[in-house]
């Protein structure tokens, strides 16, 4: 078995297609869809917030909203949208200022992923009763495609929230590495790393050559590329139907657990710090 890092990133597709089908065999199929919701106080747009469907959850990702009365008004909207569909809502962010906003509302957090020198914590907020009630008379419109004008306002917003919060944009480096049958793909891992710190977001082994070790050979490529890069820790996702038990053997520690993420199943954020090994 050979091993090599995939700087050209050949054997992406065929990682991405055996991960997708391994999940697919677990789970069965899962809906996915993105949704826009627009707040406007006459003709005026005071409030945006972009949500994602996966994996029986509702994921907000970005917004604006000018004050809590416009949040609050906007998320009871996805709130009344996805009722009947998802299990809960979730929002990451680094921002305390942001995570306060969400508790105001009826958000709770559910975690708080660990820092690094370089690098800040992350709040993982969640919501499953779907009770966000507003009062407010602020007009709500839901759209399946991003409406231009209104997206450029978004992102105009979204620049000077960063730059009051000293976000940054930060180079991202993305890392692979293979293992290879002859010519025949084995499995494959793929992290990327920003400032001291990398996330796992793949890792998978071909059904054939499962139980050989593959997998922790991959794992132990990759940490000790992140090594050589100065990488203080290493970050991943994993679910009960996937790795937990084997990163755990590797030295990962859950940092907090998601239940029914996907429905029926938990989800676990797990970290090693590399500085602390040998």
């Amino acid at each position: 078995m050979r091993y090599i890092e995939d700087k050209n990133f050949e054997y992406k597709d065929e990682l991405l297609k055996q991960l997708r089908a391994y999940n697919y065999k677990c789970i069965g199929a899962k809906d996915s869809s993105n949704e826009y919701f627009y707040a406007f106080d006459g003709d005026k747009l005071v409030g945006s917030v972009c949500a994602k469907y996966s994996w029986d959850w509702i994921g907000i990702g970005s917004m604006f909203y000018e004050d809590i009365d416009v949040l609050r008004r906007l998320i009871s909207e996805v709130s009344d949208y996805y009722r009947n569909k998802a299990v809960g809502m979730k929002l990451y962010t680094e921002v305390e200022s942001r995570a306060e906003d969400f508790k105001d509302i009826g958000f709770e957090i559910g975690g708080i992923t660990e820092k690094t020198p370089k690098t800040t914590s992350y709040f993982y907020l969640k919501n499953t009763d779907f009770d966000i009630k507003s009062n407010t008379k602020i007009r709500v419109m839901v759209v399946k495609e991003k409406i231009d004008k209104y997206n450029s306002i978004l992102l105009d917003r979204i620049d000077k929230f960063n730059k009051d919060n000293n976000i940054y944009p930060m180079e991202e480096r993305n890392i692979m590495f293979v293992a290879l049958d002859g010519e025949k793909f084995a499995g494959g891992v793929h992290g990327s790393i920003t400032e001291d710190s990398m996330y796992i977001g793949w890792l998978v082994v071909s059904e054939e050559y499962k139980g050989n070790g593959i997998g922790k050979s991959l794992m132990y490529k990759m940490e000790e590329k992140a090594k050589g890069l100065n990488v203080f820790s290493i970050n991943l996702g994993t679910t009960d139907f996937q790795a937990e038990k084997f990163y755990e053997k590797l030295g990962y520690k859950v940092i907090f657990t998601k239940e029914n993420d996907p429905k029926g199943y938990k989800s676990y954020s797990m970290v090693k710090e590399l500085s602390l090994t040998t």
